[in-house]
C-alpha cells in the first residue's frame, strides 16, 4: 500500500498550503491506550514510511481499536487534525479519518523521528509495550510549577518565568489535551446572571481571554462564581490551567473560536505583572461595504464614524415581557457604504454621539432584517474613539471628504417597531409639514429645537407594573398585573404627556413618555402623583415651570386614522436641553463651509 512520503514533516511543520497537508495517507505503527480525564483514549504512532510522529485519537474512536477495525499497522487517511505543540515535541489530534487497510503485516518502510535524538525508532517488533515505543510515550510532559493558585495570587518574577516557559497559546487549545496553561488577558467580565427553573436554580458569568494567538470564552457556574468573580478583573492578565475545554456553543458568543472553557472545582488561577507582550485587544476589522459577504448571525468588528443618532427608545421584549432601552445608529466608513447598528441596554442610555465621533465595535451581531444591519449584544464592546492609526486615518477622512458626501446604505432605517424610516437631520416644524412627514407607508424622524407652550396635567401617568411596566388595575387586594400574573402593594407610575412645541415656524401636539417626562419635570412620575393627591396646586406650579423652556427634540412622525379622521401623529423619542454655546460652533462651522 503507498503512503503519502513526505507528509508526516508537513504535518508536524504545519505546511499548510503543501498539497501533502491534504488528506494524506500514513500507517499507524503503534497504539497504546492512556488513562486521561474522562476516561481511556488511545495514543498512536504515525508514519509515512520516512518519519513518524506522535498522535493521539479522539475519544469518538476508541470504539475501533475495542473491535479492533483499526490496529497497529492500519493504514488510514486523514480528514480532518489538529497539531498541538506540548513542550518540545508536536502532538497530532486525528479527528477524522478514513480506514483504507486494517490487516497490513508489517512497518511499511524504516522511519525515524522528527523530534530528535532523544527518541528512538519504534521497532518492527508486534508487541505494543515495546521499549522503542514506550520510550516515546514515556516523555510525559514536565509537571507545571505548584503553585496555590486557588487563593494566593503572588506574581514573582521567578514563578512567571517558570510559567511563561511552557504557555499553551489559546489557539492550540482543544478539549483533547489535558495538560496546559495559558497566559490570558481578561478583555471582558460579564455581570453575574440567574436562573430558576423547575430542574434547578444557579448562577454564571463569563469572560472573555485573549492573547496573542487568538481569544476564548469561558463561562464561570454556581459555586465557582462566589470564587473566581471578585479576582478576576477585566485588562488583568493571568495564568490559567485545570479548566474544560468544550465545544463553544456559537449562539452565546461572539468569538472566533470552535471552543470555550469552563471553569471547574480543579480550576487554577494565578495573577500575572509581567504582560507587555499581551494586547489590551484584538481587532479584525470588516468594511461596512464587505459586511454582506458576512453570513447573517455571524459576528464581526466594525471601525466607523457615528453620523447619525436616532437616540433611546424603549421595547418591550416579546419573550420575557421585560422593557429594554435601545439606541440606532447609522455608521460609515471609507468604503462608503452606511450601515445602521443598535445598542442595547445601558450601552444605548450611555453613549454620547457628540462630534461625529469614531467607535470601534467588536463582535458585532449580524442582522438581515431590511438589509444589513449590527447589534451589539451584552457579549460585544465597544470603544469611542480609540488612539489607534486605523481610527485616526478614518477620523481625518471624514472631516476632510466624508462629511460632504453621500453615501450608499444597506436599507432604510429601521423605528423600534421594526418598520423602515426616513431620518432628517434637524429642520424647522414649518419645514417638516411642507414636506409631508410622516404621510408615507412608513415613519419619518426629525429633529427640531422647539418650546414647550402647554402641557397637559390631567391623566399624566399611568400605574405600572414594577417588572414588566404594564398598565395594572386596582383590585380588592392591590395592585393586579395581567400580564405577569401578580398582585402588587403598589404601582410604579409611568408619564405619558400630551404637550404642545413652537418653534419660530409653526406648531405640533407631541405625545412623550416616562424618560422625556423626566427631563421635562425634573422629577419622577411616583413623585408627581404623590403631590398630586396631597396638594393638588403644588403639583400643578411643577408643570408650569416646565413651560416656555426650550429644549432638541427627537421625533416620529407617522399618519394614523381614528374615527375616519386620518393625521399626524408626532411621538417625542428624545429631548433634551439647548447647549447653546455647542450649537453657536455648529454655526459657525456651517457658516464657514459656506464660504470656502
Amino acid at each position: 500500500m503507498s503512503l503519502s512520503t513526505g507528509a508526516v514533516k508537513v504535518l508536524y511543520d504545519e505546511q499548510k498550503e503543501n498539497p501533502l497537508h491534504n488528506n494524506p495517507t500514513v500507517q499507524i505503527i503503534n497504539i497504546k491506550a492512556v488513562s486521561v480525564q474522562g476516561g481511556i483514549r488511545h495514543r498512536v504512532i504515525i508514519s509515512d514510511g520516512v518519519n513518524f510522529m506522535q498522535a493521539m485519537l479522539a475519544q469518538q474512536h476508541s470504539p475501533l481499536v475495542d473491535s479492533e477495525q483499526i490496529k497497529r499497522h492500519s493504514i488510514i487517511t486523514l480528514k480532518e487534525f489538529v497539531c498541538n505543540p506540548l513542550q518540545n515535541r508536536k502532538i497530532l489530534i486525528l479527528l477524522n479519518f478514513d480506514v483504507v487497510q486494517v490487516d497490513v503485516d508489517a512497518k511499511i518502510g524504516a522511519p525515524v523521528t522528527l523530534e530528535g535524538s532523544s527518541t528512538s525508532t519504534p521497532s518492527n517488533t508486534n508487541s505494543p509495550s515495546s521499549t522503542s515505543a514506550s520510550s516515546v510515550y514515556k516523555q510525559e510532559p514536565k509537571q507545571e510549577p505548584k503553585n496555590n493558585y486557588n487563593s494566593n495570587f503572588s506574581s514573582g518574577n521567578a514563578a512567571n518565568m517558570a510559567l511563561d516557559a511552557n504557555v499553551t497559546g489559546i489557539s492550540n487549545l482543544n478539549p483533547y489535551q489535558t495538560r496546559w496553561h495559558i497566559k490570558a488577558r481578561v478583555t471582558l467580565k460579564s455581570e453575574i446572571k440567574t436562573w430558576h427553573n423547575s430542574k434547578s436554580d444557579g448562577q454564571l458569568f463569563s469572560v472573555h481571554l485573549l492573547d496573542s494567538s487568538g481569544e476564548i470564552k469561558a463561562t464561570i457556574f454556581t459555586d465557582q462564581v462566589d470564587r473566581f468573580y471578585n479576582l478576576l478583573e477585566e485588562g488583568k492578565v493571568y495564568y490559567i490551567s485545570k479548566a474544560r475545554v468544550t465545544m463553544a456553543r456559537k449562539q452565546f458568543s461572539t468569538l472566533n473560536n470552535e471552543y470555550e472553557l469552563v471553569f471547574e472545582n480543579g480550576t487554577e488561577i494565578q495573577a500575572c505583572e509581567e504582560a507587555s507582550n499581551i494586547p489590551q485587544i484584538k481587532y479584525n476589522f470588516v468594511k461596512i461595504a464587505d459586511i454582506d459577504k458576512h453570513e447573517k448571525d455571524s459576528n464581526c468588528d466594525v471601525l466607523g464614524v457615528v453620523t447619525e443618532d436616532l437616540g433611546v427608545a424603549e421595547i418591550v421584549i416579546k419573550s420575557t415581557g421585560k422593557p429594554i432601552k435601545k439606541r440606532e445608529l447609522i455608521l460609515v466608513d471609507e468604503s462608503q457604504k452606511t450601515i445602521r447598528i443598535t445598542l442595547w441596554g445601558s450601552q444605548a442610555e450611555q453613549f454620547d454621539a457628540t462630534d461625529s465621533p469614531v467607535i470601534a465595535c467588536k463582535g458585532a451581531r449580524i442582522n438581515d432584517f431590511n438589509g444589513r444591519s449590527l447589534s451589539l449584544g451584552v457579549a460585544s464592546t465597544y470603544k469611542l474613539n480609540p488612539n489607534t492609526p486605523e481610527s485616526n486615518h478614518l477620523k481625518q477622512w471624514y472631516t476632510e471628504k466624508g462629511i460632504n458626501t453621500q453615501f450608499d446604505s444597506y436599507s432604510g432605517m429601521v423605528s423600534s417597531s421594526g418598520e423602515g424610516v426616513t431620518k432628517r437631520n434637524k429642520i424647522t416644524l414649518q419645514e417638516a409639514k411642507a414636506e409631508n412627514l410622516g404621510m408615507g407607508d412608513k415613519p419619518d424622524y426629525f429633529e427640531f429645537r422647539g418650546t414647550v407652550v402647554f402641557l397637559k396635567s390631567e391623566n399624566c401617568a399611568y400605574p405600572g407594573c414594577p417588572e414588566c411596566k404594564k398598565k395594572m388595575t386596582m383590585e380588592a387586594n392591590g395592585w393586579r398585573c395581567e400580564k405577569c400574573q401578580k398582585t402588587f402593594g403598589s404601582p410604579e407610575y409611568r408619564y405619558i404627556l400630551t404637550m404642545s412645541v413652537e418653534d419660530a415656524t409653526s406648531q405640533i401636539y407631541l405625545n412623550a413618555f416616562d424618560d422625556q417626562g423626566n427631563t421635562l419635570l425634573k422629577m419622577s412620575a411616583n413623585e408627581i402623583m404623590a403631590l398630586k393627591e396631597n396638594d393638588a396646586t403644588a403639583s400643578q406650579v411643577i408643570f408650569n415651570k416646565a413651560l416656555f423652556q426650550s429644549f432638541n427634540f427627537k421625533v416620529r412622525a407617522k399618519q394614523e386614522t381614528y374615527n375616519e379622521i386620518t393625521r399626524i401623529k408626532y411621538t417625542c423619542m428624545e429631548l433634551s436641553p439647548v447647549d447653546y454655546v455647542k450649537e453657536a460652533h455648529e454655526i459657525v462651522a456651517n457658516i464657514e463651509k459656506l464660504l470656502i
